[in-house]
């Protein structure tokens, strides 16, 4: 995995602004400095400890024992350029060998030259002296050691008074309050023990066990859990074990319904309990029961009159609702059946318009034309090839009759443009109403396309749409199309609706179908 980069203007953005040492350094806000620059570097990345980042980079190698079994170093500088190498190859390697070696050494610099520009702005003036309380004010650089800056300022100022101490010690003595999680404790007993480390003499890690284990005992609820804990071997007793297996412990009682200490109104009862069987004492114990039954037959009472009271209501109101209902019901046996009264004889308008035809034009007459081939009355005869066949009618003989034109009117023309967004109107020719036709059992389409035509319907070839089509009906609309053809349908326009219920694809397309 390439490691990962940081910029000196990312790792500032990181550190931010350190709470401020003025006007004196002493030792809380010295270690309030400490704790919040610990949890910045802790979520920033960092190549020798990908689990707690750069947090050693100033906190005590003592503390950070607690937290890893690897202790924490400095990333060698690997050189302005890459080693030597016979070969291309060799050279390759180490020129990938030194750039991700440079990578994780200037992240480490950018990091400490931010740590260090936040403790100049945190730090006053008077308390950066240089080595050896020469004259001016030391100016902190990426050449100074973090670890080595505050390891100075805790040495000169931050030596904790006797109160502080007593009321330190006083905090790691004090029992477990079970309304707390268990990882409480063990928090706050971490918290006096990285204080002791600071401020001498310190606490011991057997200390710190014996103190957890205590103050669990003192609660009385997790008697299966300290015989396994005797039971572990003395190498295993380390602090990291003890968390894993009360915590576990803890967990399971919760699981079971069991709940804490809390929840049985025992709260650190071996630690309260006083031994006083004095008669003052008893009399007072049993007074003091008489008034709690007193007052709590008294609650007794007052719940049940007013039990008595809500059933009384619901019961009339139940009541009152069955008389209800017994009404409702004698009234509809009694109810005379409503008078049929005949519905109004239906009124008929006249249309507003009718539909008028436009007049035909004059029928026009071909010249003559004679055509050889089969002959009969409008069906083939006998003749094969040039016979003697002839086309008749009732014109003259050899005459073609041309079919009057009728000229639409110039509003309901072909392919009328339809402006922006809508349908044109439909061409006035009388609308013949569909039957009802039973649905069709073949719904697969011949051509392997989803084109449509206006005027030749919904299964057509894939060069074949309403703007290509060569066999245009009367009032044809180049723009309709498979997805617009609903529209032109309730617009009134005649479409097609040939292989309209063909929704399928065929399955096996041949080149001829597409």
């Amino acid at each position: 995995m390439a490691p990962i980069i940081i910029t000196y203007e990312e790792a500032k953005e990181i550190i931010g602004v350190l709470p401020s040492l003025a006007p004196r350094p002493n030792a809380s806000n010295l270690r309030a400095l400490s704790q919040q620059l610990e949890q910045k570097l802790q979520t920033t990345p960092c190549q020798q400890a990908e689990e707690h980042g750069f947090i050693d980079m100033v906190m005590p190698p003592a503390i950070y024992a607690l937290r890893s079994n690897t202790p924490w170093t400095y990333w060698p500088d690997p050189g302005p350029h890459p080693g030597p190498a016979e070969t291309t190859a060799e050279q390759n390697n180490i020129r990938l060998l030194y750039d991700a070696n440079k990578a994780v050494f200037d992240t480490q610099q950018n990091v400490r030259r931010a740590v260090n520009k936040a403790l100049n702005a945190a730090v006053p003036n008077a308390f950066r002296k240089p080595v050896g309380n020469q004259i001016g004010t030391k100016v902190y650089t990426v050449r100074d050691d973090p670890q080595t800056i505050l390891t100075d300022l805790r040495a000169k100022y931050g030596t904790c008074n006797p109160r502080e101490k007593a009321e330190n010690g006083r905090r790691f003595d004090e029992p477990w309050d079970t309304n707390e999680p268990i990882e409480a404790l063990f928090d706050r007993l971490e918290d006096c023990y990285i204080f002791a480390v600071q401020n001498k003499p310190p606490f011991t890690l057997e200390q710190m066990i014996d103190k957890a284990i205590t103050a669990i005992q003192l609660t009385g609820l997790y008697e299966r859990a300290l015989l396994e804990w005797q039971d572990f071997d003395e190498n295993n007793k380390t602090w990291a074990q003890l968390k894993l297996h009360f915590e576990e412990a803890y967990e399971v009682r919760l699981a079971s319904g069991q709940g804490t200490a809390a929840s049985h109104g025992y709260v650190n009862n071996a630690a309260a309990e006083t031994d006083d069987d004095s008669i003052s004492t008893i009399q007072e114990s049993l007074a003091s029961i008489h008034l709690a039954n007193n007052a709590n037959y008294q609650a007794l009472q007052d719940n049940l009159q007013a039990a008595q009271s809500e059933t009384a209501t619901l019961r009339s109101e139940l009541q009152a609702a069955h008389a209800t209902m017994a009404n409702l019901a004698q009234a509809r046996q009694t109810a005379p059946a409503p008078a049929y009264s005949a519905p109004p004889a239906p009124t008929f308008a006249p249309a507003a318009a009718q539909y008028v035809p436009p007049a035909p034009a004059p029928p026009q007459y071909g010249q003559q034309q004679y055509y050889d081939g089969g002959g009969g009355y409008y069906r083939r005869g006998r003749g094969r090839g040039r016979g003697r066949g002839r086309y008749r009618n009732n014109y003259s003989y050899g005459t073609q009759y041309n079919a009057p034109a009728l000229a639409p009117p110039a509003q309901y023309g072909n392919n009328i443009p339809p402006a922006a967004g809508t349908i044109p109107p439909p061409p006035m020719v009388p609308r013949v109403p569909d039957c009802n036709r039973p649905a069709f059992s073949n719904t697969t389409k011949h051509f392997n396309n989803w084109n449509m035509c206006f005027s030749c319907g919904w299964d057509v070839p894939i060069w074949h749409t309403s703007k290509t089509c060569d066999n245009k009906c009367y009032g044809h609309q180049d723009g309709c199309d498979r997805q617009n053809a609903q529209a032109y349908i309730a617009a009134g326009h005649r479409v097609s609706k040939r292989g309209m219920h063909k929704t399928q694809l065929p399955s096996n397309p041949q080149p001829h179908q597409a």
